[in-house]
């Protein structure tokens, strides 16, 4: 089939939520296991000469006193590099795909994917798990071209479903891919490499199923994903893309409020996300199996909440809807931020408090996130939609980069969770504040 040939919609979106989730599966498969990874990298190779020796001295030389401070540390710095480089190179690589077209940028970002995971397998040393890393973060401005696709075989009458597909892939993929990676990590190689740059690692399996996946991925897209760029359309394709940057053009103030709440909404819950595999070592001792349980009651209760979110949109519209899951994400931040913050002091109730705490975050994060896209999608003129859209995911990807550094040195300084969670609670309050403000939509102020 030619790209000027019309393209089946939901045939090439389901597709493009294959790729996307099964790529965003590959990358969050290392979630549950940062605090086991880091940790037996720094006392297996913790030494002079060695990049985690450097980063260990420094650690120390910031008052790191404590290998678990340390493993908070490095967690946020390796999250946060990745966001960083996802942030970065998004636009370069959906510009590069409105030149040459978005099937090949698909093959190569997911070529680069596969190969780092792949080289995962044998990072014996840490300098290799960062260069995977580095390298997974530059290949990840392959959801902008997923995203880029999906607008392609969408009129602007159903944009928002297609965009609604690259984040129903992308939410599914980090309630699957830490779920994976936790119960995975049980099975290891016999033979375990020491001493040397590259051989098999406790973390081995887990980079294998996500190597697998990813190149699974990279096949499927090279033998069924058509092109969705017509190359008489690409001529058209050079505007700047659409960035958090380019917030302040936006014509609708509406827009941009939504937006900023957004970015600082999902700062808090990002920062939650990137150290609560830290909180369950310190408090409960979590093995990465028991971090898979934990993502999987949080997905439940994320899944719950959008099959809720319709009914209560219905009767309360999607800004009230905003509104009311900030108001129960921020008591749920301050839930956690009370529990003990060592193993001794928080007792026998701390771990059921502490379900209780993360599922109503989870919950809130279910409420939230599909209406904030629907609102920006009401607020925008048909002729916008898919450019606002565009801005409203770069905000958040770049709390992603803002959110676990934050959350990381938090923990570090502080040495417990309080912090990170009080610091979310306090959030929820300008986010609130803005939406609060914001106009009903005209479409919902007919229907009332």
């Amino acid at each position: 089939m030619s790209a000027s040939t019309p393209l089946p919609q939901r045939r090439v979106l389901g597709l493009i939520f294959l790729t996307v989730f099964m790529d965003i599966i590959g990358f969050s498969i290392v979630i549950p296991l940062f605090p086991h990874l880091l940790d037996y990298y720094i006392t297996t190779e913790g030494a002079e000469g060695t990049l985690i020796g450097a980063l260990n001295s420094a650690a120390e030389w910031m008052g790191g006193d404590t290998v678990f401070k340390k493993t908070v540390l490095f967690g946020g710095l390796l999250s946060t590099l990745y966001s960083l480089l996802q942030f970065v190179f998004s636009p370069l690589w959906g510009a590069l795909s409105d030149r040459i077209g978005r099937r090949r940028v698909l093959v190569l970002t997911l070529a680069g994917n596969a190969l780092s995971y792949l080289v995962w397998i044998f990072a014996a040393q840490f300098w290799v798990v960062v260069l995977t890393r580095l390298v997974c973060g530059m290949m990840a401005g392959n959801i902008a071209v997923a995203s880029a696709a999906a607008a392609d075989v969408t009129d602007e009458k159903d944009r928002t479903k297609g965009m609604a597909v690259v984040g129903i892939a992308i939410g599914l993929g980090f309630v699957f891919g830490p779920v994976i990676g936790g119960l995975a990590s049980s099975v290891q190689f016999p033979d375990l490499a020491h001493g040397v740059s590259f051989g098999l690692n406790p973390f081995s399996v887990p980079a294998l199923i996500a190597a697998s996946m990813a190149t699974v991925n990279f096949i499927l897209v090279v033998k069924f994903f058509p092109e969705t760029l017509a190359p008489e359309r690409r001529a058209n394709a050079d505007a700047k893309r659409p960035s958090v940057f380019d917030l302040a053009t936006v014509r609708s103030s509406a827009v941009r409020r939504t937006s900023f709440a957004n970015l600082v909404y999902q700062v808090a819950f990002t920062g939650m996300e990137n150290t609560i595999v830290f909180l369950t070592f310190a408090l409960f001792v979590y093995s990465p199996r028991d971090n898979a349980w934990l993502f999987l009651f949080n997905g439940a209760c994320m899944i719950l909440a959008q099959g809720l979110a319709r009914q209560l949109v219905r009767r309360l519209g999607q800004r009230k809807v905003i509104m009311l899951g900030m108001t129960i994400a921020a008591v749920a931040f301050f839930v956690v931020a009370l529990i003990p913050p060592t193993r001794a002091l928080a007792g026998d109730g701390a771990e059921t408090t502490f379900y209780l705490g993360l599922g109503l975050i989870s919950f809130a994060t279910g409420l939230i996130l599909p209406s904030v896209a629907a609102l920006v999608s009401l607020y925008s003129d048909a002729s916008e939609q898919g450019r606002n859209l565009g801005i409203l995911r770069s905000a958040g990807s770049l709390a992603r980069v803002i959110g676990p550094v934050t959350a990381a040195l938090l923990y570090f300084h502080f040495g417990s969770h309080f912090w990170v969670y009080i610091g979310g609670a306090l959030l929820m309050l300008p986010a609130i504040w803005v939406v609060r403000g914001l106009p009903e939509p005209e479409s919902e102020r007919l229907k009332a």
